[in-house]
């Protein structure tokens, strides 16, 4: 039996148009199947656009990231790898086996019908977003947060910023809360935590459906290019400050040395680089940031220039 060409043309871009609804492996819901992708082409599309692209593994001066993909773990956990440590923000309420239209996006369902969630990756963030479909949906959503052991969570007072710190050092942030509904205004939402859980709070009566908000962990944070900061907490500081008032620079050295030994890659090598080569200068901005009350910083720009820095941004309170 001879088969027309117009035929044959037809019977191919179906075959295509199959073959292409499948990401390794996994069934993807067309555009115009997936309420979640919907709702975000219609109130972020600026995001959607992105999650066109292919999240990078190999990030140029920062860390390598693992392929993106549909969480499986019981808390839909997308992790990223920040300052060489790998930090997880979990959906609890998320539910079904999850849908990935686009490559650097994953949708899922969401045990509250009035909610859907999803992931976005790329070179520069991580995000965990909320899609609230109506007025019924809650106005709470909490999102564990795995990091090494000795991390804790703070919520900075000026801006919202939740910073992670672990074992006194600086080790990543998520940025500041928003939300915006289908009419594009901003919506209240704010921050807060309970150990290592984060809790955002969006408060959407009267807006527009949908509504989107997110976390997103900065992926590159204080590391960035060629530049990196090493921001010790202000206990730290303290405890270096008490150091020198006690036993000089050399005891204000000693205990910086032993609190470094505690980093690894990286941040190993600049805290090295202020305890060997910086000495006094190092401990005098130590006893700068102690007596404001503020955290002492390490600033460290190839090829090799290091300056020490008072901070009161991304400084843990504690």
């Amino acid at each position: 039996m001879r088969i027309s060409a117009r035929a044959f043309v037809v019977t191919l871009a179906t075959v295509l148009a199959l073959s292409s609804a499948t990401v390794a492996g996994t069934p993807a819901i067309a555009a115009q199947e997936d309420p979640a992708l919907a709702a975000l082409t219609q109130v972020v599309p600026e995001i959607v656009e992105e999650a066109k692209t292919v999240p990078p593994t190999e990030i140029p001066d920062g860390d390598v990231q693992r392929p993106f993909g549909i969480a499986t773990d019981p808390d839909r956990t997308l992790v990223a790898t920040v300052s060489e440590t790998d930090i997880g923000i979990g959906l609890p309420e998320a539910s079904g086996a999850g849908n990935q239209p686009l490559p650097g996006l994953v949708t899922y369902a969401a045990n509250q019908p009035s909610v859907a969630y999803a992931h976005q990756r790329t070179g520069q963030i991580a995000r965990a977003l909320t899609i609230i479909k109506d007025s019924s949906a809650p106005t709470e959503y909490r999102f564990p947060i795995s990091a090494p052991e000795g991390s804790m969570l703070e919520v900075e007072e000026d801006d919202g910023t939740v910073l992670i710190y672990n074992n006194d050092f600086y080790l990543a942030e998520i940025d500041l809360p928003w939300a915006k509904d289908a009419n594009g205004n901003p919506v209240p939402t704010s921050y807060r935590v309970e150990g290592m859980t984060l809790i955002q709070t969006v408060n959407h009566a009267g807006a527009a459906y949908p509504v989107v908000a997110d976390p997103a962990l900065k992926l590159q944070c204080e590391w960035w290019k060629a530049m990196c900061r090493l921001i010790f907490s202000k206990s730290l500081t303290k405890k270096l400050y008490n150091a020198w008032f006690v036993a000089g620079v050399a005891g204000a050295i000693e205990a910086m040395k032993g609190a470094c030994d505690k980093l690894k890659g990286k941040a190993k090598l600049i805290c090295k680089v202020a305890y060997t080569a910086g000495g006094a200068s190092a401990i005098y901005k130590v006893r700068e940031a102690a007596r404001k009350n503020q955290c002492f910083a390490i600033r460290f720009q190839a090829p090799g220039i290091v300056w020490y820095e008072v901070r009161s941004k991304s400084c843990q309170s504690k």
